[in-house]
């Protein structure tokens, strides 16, 4: 008969009167790591950019635009993730997404694991395309501080934010220069900047 060695006796003596190395979850509160990476949590700061839906690598991010209703979807699908944290990283505001230590996300129904974000669209009066969300414009707005006054159709989206101006006409119409006013996509304002130089 082979006996135990003396060192596999301590360590099973010393293993009868100390603390488990292990914790007791799920019957008792996890101990997680303050730079635990769990599910991404959308945030009130995400202005809805889209950043972060090209970005992911498990295309577990999608965007839905729904030009009708001027509404932007970011659908986070918690299903597909494998919380790699990149959304976190790449976001335009850097605090639009967290990464929360929430890791117990397993559950029967897939609604259950999606989280949503709606934004406001802003779409080009000329040609209909989409220019941004007005979350993003406003952003951008905010960081470009003294500048806001180079772009009259962004200036003018603020100051409809703010209430000091109205969606209401002008009465006189000044030919061309009238669109330079108006809240552009780029191709749009291209034209009317060449055109009213001509």
């Amino acid at each position: 008969m082979k006996y135990p060695k003396l060192r596999e006796l301590k360590e099973a003596i010393r293993s009868l009167f100390s603390h488990p190395a292990t914790t007791k979850y799920p019957f008792g509160k996890p101990e997680i790591h303050p730079r635990f990476r769990g599910k991404p949590q959308p945030q009130e700061t995400c202005v809805g950019c889209g950043g972060c839906v090209n970005w992911c690598p498990a295309e577990a991010i999608e965007m839905i635009d729904d030009i009708q209703n001027k509404k932007r979807t970011i659908i986070w699908r918690y299903d597909h993730c494998i919380m790699c944290g990149e959304c976190e990283r790449i976001c335009t505001t850097g605090d639009g997404v967290k990464m929360v230590p929430e890791f117990a996300l397993a559950g029967f129904k897939k609604e259950n694991l999606r989280e949503k974000k709606d934004c406001e669209l802003v779409i080009c009066p000329n040609c209909g395309e989409i220019i941004s969300t007005k979350e993003h414009l406003l952003w951008t707005l905010s960081k470009i501080g003294e500048k806001q006054t180079a772009n009259l159709g962004l200036l003018n989206l603020k100051l409809k934010e703010l209430g000091i101006v109205d969606e209401t006409k002008r009465k006189i119409k000044i030919d061309r220069r009238d669109d330079l006013f108006e809240l552009l996509c780029p191709k749009c304002r291209h034209r009317v900047v060449i055109n009213d130089s001509i």
